[in-house]
């Protein structure tokens, strides 16, 4: 077979046979996705929704009739009447066993307002667990993305420090030659020796900080971490450039504020309803029955009319649930109090965080840029031989401590601005994707 043939063969065979594909990368929001698909903490908050759906349900059908079968068998010790008189001077029948097979029919006319205030406890019920789905989504989201961004910053660490530990490497090599040579110290080289030591400690120490955060990503997720790391999507943090304000507006929108308020309207309708157990209650009750004795023959028997029920006394057990309500209801009024101001808190710690992480982002791109003239300036001078290995040295650490202090701004950055958006009440995965851009390398 001539070369000619053979590269023909060759071009044939690469086209013709598919290509390992590498691992595919896994974005952010398609990583935020999977965590609300299958989270179990935000999967029971839903189920709590469904649970307080059911329970509004209940509360909606107590203002319909009851209407039950009944049946029963009852023994007497005396004869006692199967039906009652129907014509003048026809006597009943008696027996000492009477079966009994009918229906009820119960229909509440007035109850004081129970009715219609547990219609509202239960919608207000609702709400709550609606808003407290709303709050486990955000703060899913926020640790999703802190965790993302974590990784991400550890991996970019892992190179800068796998980068350090080549240099040191390099120069331990190259001290071992002028060792050789006679032109350099024992006391070089140690001192290399013990800096590529802590280095790669330092990386192991990276290198398990970031397989523990794939861990806690992975449980965040709702399944278990694979045996081969998947790849992430890289971002970078888009300029500061004032597109997140503080606004005091947005904070209604919190879903803890809103728990808060719906808690408080909660105790208000608690205390409406302990009120009302003081009222009477007027239904409808109506009946339809077949009655026999032991010979089974059954006569049909009916009833209608109004019930009236008013409580008279109960040893103090409704006034007492009446202030239990009441304190309650105080109770509500001092917590959302209480967190209103939390949560002006909050939004103003964040929005200062995120204004100072972006400080300090633009005070460490002039350190990373100075340290780096300074480690070449000594490298120079090194090589022209009026330097020494020990300015070379401290130049590197001060180079390697000036990326991380820039990786760790980054990172502060995107975490802050997050923080931000959870602590307006306006976090979700569009947020997050206003605040970074994908890192084309």
């Amino acid at each position: 077979m001539t070369v000619r043939a053979f590269a023909v063969l060759v071009v044939v065979l690469a086209i013709a046979l598919p290509t390992r594909a590498g691992p595919p990368l896994l974005s952010l929001p398609a990583v935020i996705d999977r965590a609300l698909a299958n989270n179990p903490g935000l999967m029971v908050e839903r189920l709590e929704v469904d649970r307080a759906d059911a329970e509004q349900q209940a509360a909606r059908g107590g203002r319909w009739p009851n209407l039950d079968l009944t049946a029963g068998a009852t023994q007497y010790g005396y004869p006692t009447f199967v039906h009652g008189i129907r014509e003048l001077g026809v006597f009943p029948p008696l027996d000492d066993t009477i079966n009994e097979l009918g229906i009820s029919l119960r229909l509440p006319i007035y109850t004081g307002g129970k009715l219609t205030t547990s219609i509202a406890i239960a919608e207000l019920g609702t709400g709550i667990a609606r808003e407290r789905e709303r709050l486990g989504r955000q703060e899913l989201v926020f640790n999703v993305s802190s965790v993302y961004f974590k990784i991400q910053q550890l991996e970019s660490l892992k190179a800068a420090y796998q980068a350090r530990i080549a240099s040191l490497q390099s120069q331990e090599r190259r001290v071992q030659l002028l060792r050789d040579a006679g032109r350099a110290a024992k006391l070089d080289q140690l001192r290399i020796t013990g800096q590529l030591t802590k280095a790669r400690y330092d990386l192991l120490q990276i290198e398990n900080r970031a397989r523990e955060a794939r861990t806690v990503l992975h449980q965040l997720m709702g399944e278990k971490s694979p045996q081969q790391a998947v790849s992430l999507t890289r971002y970078a943090v888009l300029a500061p450039a004032g597109e997140l304000s503080r606004d005091v507006a947005t904070l209604a929108l919190r879903p803890d504020l809103r728990i808060a308020e719906g808690q408080l309207a909660t105790a208000v309708g608690r205390e409406k309803l302990a009120r009302a157990e003081r009222y009477p209650a007027l239904s409808l009750v109506s009946g339809y029955r077949e009655r026999s004795g032991d010979a089974w023959q059954f006569y049909e028997d009916w009833n209608v009319g109004l019930q009236v029920t008013l409580p008279l006394f109960d040893g103090g057990v409704r006034r007492v649930r009446i202030d239990q309500a009441t304190l309650a209801r105080r109770q509500a009024e001092q917590a959302i109090a209480q967190t209103r101001l939390e949560a002006d808190r909050q939004s103003e710690n964040a929005w200062h965080a995120r204004a100072e992480a972006a400080a300090r982002l633009s005070v460490t791109d002039t350190s990373v840029a100075e340290a780096g003239e300074v480690l070449v300036i000594e490298q120079l001078k090194l090589e022209q031989g009026v330097g020494v290995v020990t300015d070379v040295l401290s130049a590197e650490t001060a180079v390697l401590t000036a990326q991380a202090d820039r990786l760790q701004a980054e990172f502060d950055l995107i975490v802050t601005g997050i923080d931000l958006l959870r602590a307006n009440g306006s976090l979700d995965v569009a947020g997050v994707q206003r605040l970074i851009a994908t890192d084309t390398p």
